[in-house]
């Protein structure tokens, strides 16, 4: 398979690609501040630079810690797909190099948190509404859609850091990293949903059509962190950050190629767009 051989020959480890040796501080921002959720807010305006770097410190430790969460949800989901299928399938030994890729990167993550100095950073609980995937028609199409949109929606803002020269350098380290192995990624799912997507029955299809904007929302909802908020004593940040169009127009630069490749498979459909745009996921 041609992704094992480019996983062959591109395979990174984060602590000798990563040069963990300087000092994750405030000396540079952590993130492009155009994509941090509270830029252009009346908030920013009012934050001295030194607090926006801070902030965007924390910003940062929040995606790296909601990024260890989703690739839990996504190993779980690959390791249950692993079960299912024979040793002698294309895809087995693919699906064991992507599991060690997202241990590898969640251990990176956990490097940056670890050494930032911020909160141990995770989703809240109601992120748990994505096990319910795990019981409806459809599940595994469903599953690799949301795989799908957790990796644009990051890949989007890795392509951005790590060509930003006012980001710290770990930042951009770790941004290279991740868009360089998770291209394989979102390869392989927008393959094997192409091609299992034609095979599903009509109540399967139906299911993923009914829950897929719901479901992509909850990732997308994930993008702003109200224990950042908290942590840093920024009154009605929360609020500001997810009022805030420029950010809701990032998220929805985010999730375009997602939402192009969704409405050409036909998972976004006629009677479903006016869902996905209520909930500020397409245009």
């Amino acid at each position: 398979m041609q992704l094992v051989a480019a996983s062959d020959r591109m395979t990174l480890d984060p602590f000798t690609e990563v040069d963990w040796d300087i000092p994750i501080d405030d000396t540079a921002y952590h993130l492009p501040p155009e994509w941090l959720p509270l830029y252009g807010t009346e908030i920013w305006q009012a934050m001295t630079p030194e607090s926006r770097v801070a902030y965007s410190r924390h910003e940062c430790a929040a995606l790296c810690g909601a990024g260890i969460w989703f690739e839990n949800q996504l190993m779980q989901l690959v390791l249950r797909h692993l079960a299912e299928i024979p040793v002698t399938s294309p895809e087995h030994r693919y699906l064991l190099v992507e599991v060690a890729d997202e241990c590898r990167h969640s251990t990176m993550f956990g490097e940056y948190i670890r050494r930032a100095g911020t909160p141990a950073y995770t989703p809240p609980a109601d992120a748990s509404a994505l096990d319910a995937i795990g019981e409806v028609p459809g599940k595994r199409a469903l599953g690799y859609l949301l795989i799908l949109a957790v990796e644009e929606l990051l890949d989007v803002t890795n392509r951005v850091t790590m060509k930003d020269e006012r980001v710290h350098p770990v930042s951009r380290q770790i941004a290279k990293l991740h868009v360089l192995e998770e291209a394989r990624h979102v390869s392989f799912a927008k393959t094997y949903l192409a091609e299992i997507w034609p095979t599903l029955s009509h109540e399967e299809r139906d299911a993923v059509k009914t829950l897929a904007a719901a479901a992509v929302g909850v990732v997308a909802n994930l993008t702003v962190d109200p224990q950042v908020y908290a942590a840093l004593g920024i009154v009605g940040g929360e609020e500001a950050a997810r009022a805030n169009p420029h950010h809701r127009a990032r998220v929805v630069e985010g999730l375009a190629k997602l939402t192009t490749f969704l409405s050409e498979l036909g998972v976004i459909a006629d009677e479903t767009q006016s869902t996905w745009r209520e909930l500020g996921l397409v245009a």
